[in-house]
């Protein structure tokens, strides 16, 4: 069947990431954190005088037979209700874009996913502007301030100071992922692809493991990686319809609209890893509205750079491949489109914004705000779990048995990375 071809990534990714975890083990003192403060000497001068400025020394001792530290603690009831919660709502993406295309005419689909981070950008930005003092917003985007920390400092620490750069950093990902999935999609059935983004199970330990930006971010145990592996089993397992219990036959290769959908979920990835990092200096709602509205732009400038129906390469000149046309001639083929568009089709277009756009994105950041980029992982595994059941109570749609087995299976993989209470205890002090 074509839409199980590519179980051969998934199958060579478990025996990577059980090699990643099944290793030697070292016995270390972790985080050994001090808070020091820099003073310039008297007999430097005024040349050198600076202000006073608190760094962190983070150093760790290794020795051998220390005490292993104590697994970290389950995680919080709200900041497990903030994931739980993005998965349940990004389950309605599914759901919302089926009805969309068949309440109405056909839709281009790159225009959809224009439109719909547009809105999402908007109400990011209007949300923060409704519950944020001007005096705050003010005080917080002043650009000279990212200015005042070294960027020797700010390489250090893995996290740029300025929140412009942060949220930046964030959108060009949030947006490659969404292009390349989008591109993907074209060219390999829907089924494939859907498997081949499970892969994000554990491509999120793997690169947090080498791109955290402190320790505690880059070790991941056992148990998560456990969890996050048979997470992916699950989600494979509960895509594959029922008509067939396994594949019939394995693929030898991947062809290139396998490939981009990998590079997609590694985007995918990269966004949960690089925003546990971000979350530890700058505020989670900042980072949720900021990652929008970058999201939006480069949706803007990458799909309308790409696309001949798109606003933007009709704009520009034709000296550097696009159409010239007037202004007032793409602004009027614009409300041709959305006239075109039969009120169920706009609320549901402004129902996926809000749902699985903008209200997923603030429940991600304020759940990645005390649950590290694999542990989170494991929550967000739940996905296909809620679209299938947004399928089910919204289109009518029957549960299958792998569906079923796998929402087991995946509750399986998230109580096996839960630590156990009684190895639970307070950590060693130093």
């Amino acid at each position: 069947m074509p839409g199980c071809r590519c179980l051969l990534v998934p199958v060579a990714l478990l025996c990577a990431g059980a090699h990643a975890f099944v290793g030697p083990a070292v016995h270390t003192r972790r985080l050994l954190t001090a808070l020091t403060i820099q003073k310039a000497p008297d007999s430097c001068g005024p040349s050198c005088a600076a202000p006073h400025r608190a760094r962190i020394a983070v150093s760790v001792l290794a020795e051998d037979g220390a005490t292993p530290k104590a697994p970290e603690p389950p995680l919080e009831a709200q900041t497990l209700l903030f994931l739980i919660g993005a998965a349940a709502l990004w389950g309605t993406y599914p759901t919302c874009v089926k009805l969309l295309y068949a309440a109405g005419p056909a839709l281009d689909p790159s225009l959809v996913v224009l439109v719909r981070f547009l809105i999402m950008a908007t109400v990011g930005v209007s949300a923060l502007l409704a519950t944020t003092p001007k005096f705050t917003l003010l005080k917080r985007y002043k650009v000279a301030e990212a200015a005042s920390m070294p960027w020797e400092e700010q390489i250090e620490r893995r996290v740029p100071n300025s929140v412009y750069l942060a949220a930046f950093e964030l959108g060009v990902l949030g947006g490659l992922g969404t292009f390349f999935q989008t591109l993907s999609l074209s060219q390999i059935p829907a089924l494939t692809a859907a498997v081949l983004y499970s892969t994000v199970n554990v491509i999120t330990p793997a690169l947090a493991s080498v791109a955290g930006a402190n320790p505690s971010e880059r070790e991941v145990n056992s148990r998560t990686w456990a969890g996050c592996l048979l997470g992916l089993v699950a989600s494979c397992w509960s895509l594959i319809p029922d008509a067939e219990l396994l594949p019939a036959a394995l693929p030898t290769s991947i062809g290139q609209g396998e490939g981009v959908m990998l590079v997609a979920s590694c985007c995918y990835a990269a966004t949960k890893v690089r925003l546990s990092s971000h979350l530890r200096y700058h505020n989670a709602d900042e980072m949720a509205v900021g990652r929008l509205v970058a999201q939006a732009g480069c949706a803007l400038a990458g799909l309308g750079l790409i696309d001949e129906t798109m606003a933007v390469h009709e704009l520009l000149p034709e000296t550097v491949g696009g159409l010239g046309e007037p202004v007032e001639a793409v602004f009027g083929e614009l409300v041709a489109w959305a006239s075109a568009l039969t009120p169920q089709q706009l609320g549901l277009l402004l129902a996926s914004s809000l749902l699985s756009g903008a209200g997923a994105t603030w429940f991600q950041s304020n759940g990645q705000r005390k649950a590290s980029a694999p542990k989170a992982q494991l929550w967000f595994a739940m996905t296909p779990v809620f679209g299938a059941f947004w399928a089910f109570v919204f289109l009518g749609e029957k549960f299958t048995y792998h569906e079923l087995s796998g929402a087991a299976l995946l509750i399986s993989a998230i109580a096996l990375s839960v630590p156990r209470p009684d190895n639970s205890g307070p950590a060693e002090s130093t």
